[in-house]
């Protein structure tokens, strides 16, 4: 017990990390973290991975303005263009600022997720030429292998998660949490 007392004073007496912030997870693999105050406090965290032909961000922010500061820390690390977007969570927290991603980009989507954001009468919409995946899309960008895998249902009925072989990554948001191991939405979305 005093083992653990002492820890917790450690724990307390600990700076906060300064908030946003980007981290280097590996080589040219970062996550972005954002804190969201107000009645439902939470933090958001997307991964972006660089590479010669360009940036791959895995899941959005919950508002154009939250997006807008995903996408300065990016030109913070690289020059580079976004030239794909994973929605990983067709919720609003992960899409509702996905209208700040420059145009051009190629948005990667799986089907539930495409069928669940086109049926909502507001918030954004899929683009018409979105990649529809609904179990594997192999990427090579600039010489980069990258994965985009469906693991299942978890928070959502078409989470998507992206792998990184080269750097044994996977960006997995919402399918693990704090609370609960594995995450998963009990509502009915489309694919069951």
């Amino acid at each position: 017990m005093r083992m653990l007392s002492s820890f917790t004073a450690m724990l307390a007496a600990a700076p906060a990390p300064a908030i946003p912030r980007t981290v280097k997870t590996a080589d040219n693999v970062y996550t972005y973290e954002d804190y969201h105050a107000g009645d439902e406090q939470f933090t958001t965290t997307n991964m972006f991975v660089v590479m010669d032909a360009g940036a791959l961000v895995a899941d959005g922010q919950g508002s154009p303005v939250a997006t807008k500061g995903l996408i300065d820390a990016i030109a913070k690390v690289t020059l580079r263009p976004i030239k794909y977007v994973v929605v990983y969570s067709d919720h609003g927290d992960h899409t509702g600022g996905n209208v700040s991603f420059p145009s051009g980009i190629t948005y990667v989507i799986h089907p539930a997720s495409r069928a669940t954001l086109e049926r909502r009468p507001n918030g954004w919409k899929p683009l018409s030429n979105a990649q529809v995946v609904a179990d594997k899309l192999p990427l090579k960008l600039g010489g980069e292998d990258v994965e985009i895998v469906f693991l299942g249902r978890a928070h959502t009925g078409g989470d998507l998660s992206v792998f990184l072989p080269r750097q044994r990554s996977c960006f997995c948001a919402r399918r693990f949490s704090a609370a609960s191991s594995p995450r998963c939405d009990r509502r009915i979305h489309a694919n069951g």
